[in-house]
């Protein structure tokens, strides 16, 4: 059994004809390529070098686009206030910093509202529409969002309110009556690229606008730093037009001028410049999603929008606390969640639910997220209200959670998400007949082979064929993330010649790694395995499955291996 308790699956090896085929590249690489069917020399290059100029798709193919572009265009010349509405989340933040940011500069009268997770919760609500409609608004643009707000939409029209819905989220089976409904996945859209986050259909709004003429002192490109935060930290798979984007995006981080996101890469120790995909996941992302979670997202819209640099790094900072914040409290709800787990004797379920009026509804997903990575099944948290609850459900691979909850939609006071993440509030009544109905229905459709979490290697590679070289021509597959992350690769039979724990806890585990018989030898981290450090000394010899990166520390690079999971050889 391995360290983590992961099946271990190796995936097969490109055939001698495609490493022929693909011989300008290291094998390891041309199995790589082959691996995600890039296998002709067309496709490989639209993947290693999107085109931004070619690689975006007409927005007017978005079903509904034409006639919200164009309300939004007349609301634009006739000085109609507008608010665009959003999620509390990075994407959600980032979509409306996005349209705040274009159409305020294409002379619109334009107004943000993002919700308080804790006093108002997701999506649409009445009082937030009525203070809009009191306040003159005649246009809402949802981003993010919006979708399943039935009643609330209609309640919008009925105060002489245009609603343009703008979301992401699978659809529900009746959509909102309202003006219009952008959302590459509803019923009839044509659009070829389903995978847009709410951010990025923003910018397709913002695209629109332009194609119909609708000026604007900015370009384009001036705006895709927030896109690829906003797909990044929200897991869109990074293939197709989402690659395109935060491609571009990336570019236009590294060289920003936005005084708030050159504020927080310093805050965060990065350099602007070398930021990457997984710096916007691990460093970025969690720092603006920390404000939305513990108290105001607000802050970091605030944040994005800045345009005093010492005003930008006091926003940074908070934000940065916020997130230490957020980490402790996240630490200290894992421990009571895996209490509570035993004491009710639920772990071995085939779909866990919990609920605690200690559980904060701005953290049930984080912590969701990592149960599932320990027991291997669908999580679901609530935090209990005193009439009604609300709850984050993460799943499995190959497990629709949102499928699972539409099963039980009569029971929601609402619900939404995807695949694999998906947020509800329900009753408290009917919290019990929810979990059995969901255990009926993972019973029917989530089968024993999904329960056991897998760990996919992409190729075996001997210690000694780990080079600068190999990790240059890995990064060529860069942006990593959702749909396309950072190989995975394994050695088998190696030696530990030093282990310590690393951390102010000691959680972390820290290798020096060798092949026994005068090979390099090489630094590994192991992250929330120091527990492991004493355990070498007996059994010294290992498989270990990992990331090959480099590490910089005090002015030195090193390659390091980032190990995903080890186990006796």
């Amino acid at each position: 059994m391995s360290a983590r308790k992961k099946r271990w699956v190796l995936r097969d090896p490109a055939p001698a004809s495609a490493l022929a085929a693909l011989h300008s590249f290291a094998p390891v690489v041309a199995t790589l390529l082959y691996q995600r069917g890039l296998r002709d020399q067309a496709s490989i290059d639209t993947f290693l070098s999107p085109d931004y100029k070619s690689g975006l798709h007409d927005p007017f193919l978005l079903k509904g686009m034409q006639t919200a572009a164009q309300r939004i265009a007349a609301a634009i010349a006739e000085g109609e206030p507008i608010a665009v509405y959003g999620d509390f989340d990075t994407d959600g933040v980032t979509a409306v910093t996005l349209l705040v940011q274009a159409i305020g500069a294409m002379g619109g009268d334009i107004r943000p509202y993002i919700p308080h997770r804790l006093r108002e919760g997701y999506g649409l609500n009445i009082e937030a529409i009525d203070q809009l409609a009191a306040e003159g608004v005649r246009v809402l643009i949802t981003v993010d969002c919006g979708i399943s707000n039935v009643q609330e939409v209609a309640h919008a029209q009925s105060q002489d309110i245009d609603v343009i819905v703008t979301d992401h989220h699978t659809p529900p089976e009746v959509l909102p009556a309202a003006y219009a409904v952008v959302n590459p996945k509803q019923p009839g859209c044509p659009y070829p690229y389903k995978q847009l986050v709410g951010v990025g259909i923003a910018y397709k709004l913002v695209q629109a606008l332009a194609r119909l003429g609708v000026k604007m002192p900015l370009r384009g490109r001036d705006l895709l730093d927030v896109v690829a935060l906003g797909t990044v930290a929200d897991m869109g798979p990074l293939l197709g037009e989402n690659r395109v984007l935060v491609r571009a995006g990336l570019e236009s981080i590294n060289a920003t001028q936005r005084p708030g996101l050159k504020a927080l890469i310093v805050a965060t120790g990065l350099v602007q410049g070398k930021v990457t995909s997984s710096d916007i996941s691990f460093m970025l992302g969690p720092r603006l999603n920390a404000a939305g979670r513990l108290d105001d997202a607000v802050l970091a819209y605030q944040l994005l929008l800045a345009d005093d640099t010492s005003a930008a790094q006091h926003l940074a900072e908070q934000l940065n606390q916020a997130n230490r914040q957020r980490q402790d409290m996240t630490k200290q709800i894992q421990t009571a969640v895996r209490q509570q787990l035993n004491d009710l004797g639920k772990s071995e379920q085939r779909i866990v639910m919990l609920d605690s009026v200690d559980y904060p509804a701005g953290l049930v997903g984080l912590v969701a997220a990592r149960m599932v990575e320990e027991l291997g099944r669908p999580v679901l948290l609530l935090e209990r209200g005193e009439e009604t609850s609300r709850g984050s459900a993460r799943s499995v691979p190959g497990f629709s959670i949102i499928d699972a909850l539409t099963a039980c939609d009569d029971l929601f006071v609402r619900y939404g998400g995807h695949t694999a993440a998906a947020g509800f509030t329900i009753a408290n009544d009917n919290i019990p007949v929810f979990e059995a109905r969901l255990l009926e229905y993972a019973a029917e459709h989530l089968p024993d082979d999904l329960l056991m979490p897998a760990i996919e290697i992409d190729a075996e590679v001997p210690l000694g064929q780990l080079s600068w070289e190999l990790l240059a021509q890995i990064a060529v597959l860069e942006p990593f993330g959702q749909a396309n992350p950072q190989p995975v690769l394994m050695s088998h039979r190696v030696r530990v010649a030093g282990a310590w724990a690393r951390g102010a806890e000691g959680q972390h585990l820290k290798l020096r790694i060798d092949d026994g018989r005068g090979g390099p030898s090489f630094d590994a981290i192991a992250f929330r395995l120091g527990h492991l450090a004493g355990y070498f000394a007996k059994y010294p010899w290992i498989d270990i499955a990992y990331v090959l990166e480099a590490h910089e520390w005090n002015g030195n690079r090193t390659l390091q291996l980032n190990i995903k999971d080890l186990r006796r050889a």
